[in-house]
């Protein structure tokens, strides 16, 4: 695959980790109720998964489009789709 396919893959999977954490702090497994800290929880994510691909990939390969395109919207479109699941159908 490609760096951004890569990118795209790492950003899903921190994407399905981040609905699980934000999930948590909903239903207060981590010992505070609070879907806030969990929405930025998953903003610090993504913003370190960002410098993370820019690093290994360099600004140039990894521009602010690409990255917008292939981090941001799957991060945000996973993240929000086990999080919904989870409130949904878990007790």
């Amino acid at each position: 695959m490609d760096e951004e396919g890569i990118m795209s893959v790492q950003h899903i999977i921190g994407g399905i980790l981040a609905g699980f954490i934000c999930f948590g702090f909903q239903k207060g497994y981590f010992g505070i109720t609070n879907e806030v800290i969990g929405v930025i929880i998953s903003l610090v994510l993504v913003y370190l998964l960002g410098k993370h691909a820019e690093n290994k990939y360099g600004r140039e390969t990894i521009g602010l489009n690409s990255w917008i395109m292939n981090g941001i919207v799957p991060f945000y479109f996973i993240c929000m789709v086990i999080w919904i699941v989870l409130i949904n159908y878990v007790v």
